[in-house]
């Protein structure tokens, strides 16, 4: 009976909520209703079989990489109009820069972040995206996949003086990497792992530490995966994780892998950022305040 009870208090919880606004997708905080993330993975892997895996080559030993984070587009870029200027003006930045995801707030708005970055394949550089949670709010992954393509892939960079570094985008937008991409992740990891890599460097959206309250209990990883996925890159050697997804920058050191957990580009943030990676013998860091 109290089982019976409680769903139908989920049912009208839902109805209430979804008719409480348009801007919050109430029931994607709680469930996913539309692709589960083992169905956008196979999307992901189904992009990649088509258009392969990139490698950047002829950049510096060192080399500079832009990141940006949460930048939550309304029809407000100011901040993102920063990151691009500031990015193109960089004459030795690389040809790449990252994005961890919640590239939009809420529904919509895909066309306004994307006029806002084209300066940047206009100048023959690349951004590479993962998404985050409020991408694929309201059922918005289709919209975000057929822009920005798969959020599950690997590249590699290789420097006129013959080191290699490795980047692996994960798809974590519902707090979990489902079993398939785990897999995958762990292959990717064990076939590169004797190719001499310098670097290996994972970035995705969702924070594997959850050291506030600041995201209630939206997208998060559960202890057991942040322990499994922890203990895997570990014994890979993985160098630097980075996240979002917070809006506020933590740094945490756990079995020799650094966690960097990057700060909101977001316009209505008080305290807005995007980062630098500094990639060469170390991987150094440094942020820039809007």
């Amino acid at each position: 009976m109290l089982n019976k009870w409680f769903k139908y208090y989920i049912f009208i919880l839902m109805l209430v909520l979804t008719s409480c606004g348009k801007n919050i997708d109430y029931k994607g905080l709680f469930f996913t209703f539309n692709e589960s993330p083992d169905e956008r993975f196979a999307q992901s892997m189904e992009y990649n079989e088509k258009h392969g895996y990139d490698v950047v080559s002829g950049v510096p030993d060192e080399y500079k990489v832009y990141a940006m984070s949460d930048a939550h587009v309304d029809f407000s870029t100011n901040n993102l109009d920063r990151y691009v200027s500031d990015y193109l003006a960089d004459s030795v930045a690389a040809p790449f820069s990252l994005c961890l995801g919640d590239v939009i707030n809420a529904t919509g708005h895909f066309d306004y972040f994307a006029e806002h970055v084209k300066p940047v394949s206009d100048a023959g550089r690349k951004i590479y995206y993962c998404a985050g949670n409020h991408d694929l709010y309201f059922d918005q992954w289709k919209e975000f996949y057929s822009r920005f393509g798969s959020s599950t892939y690997w590249f590699e960079v290789h420097t006129v003086g013959g080191f290699k570094d490795l980047y692996i985008a994960l798809e974590s937008g519902s707090g979990t990497l489902g079993v398939d991409q785990r897999d995958w992740l762990e292959n990717v990891l064990k076939s590169k792992q004797n190719q001499g890599f310098r670097h290996v460097v994972v970035f995705t959206h969702t924070h594997f530490f959850k050291k506030d309250t600041s995201q209630g209990h939206t997208s998060n990883f559960n202890l057991e995966e942040t322990y499994d996925l922890a203990d895997l890159f570990d014994r890979y050697d993985v160098s630097m994780v980075l996240q979002g997804h917070s809006h506020s920058r933590d740094l945490t050191v756990f079995k020799d892998v650094v966690y960097l957990r990057v700060d909101a580009l977001e316009d209505h943030y008080p305290d807005a950022y995007y980062t630098i990676l500094t990639i060469g013998e170390y991987i150094n860091y440094e942020f820039v305040g809007m």
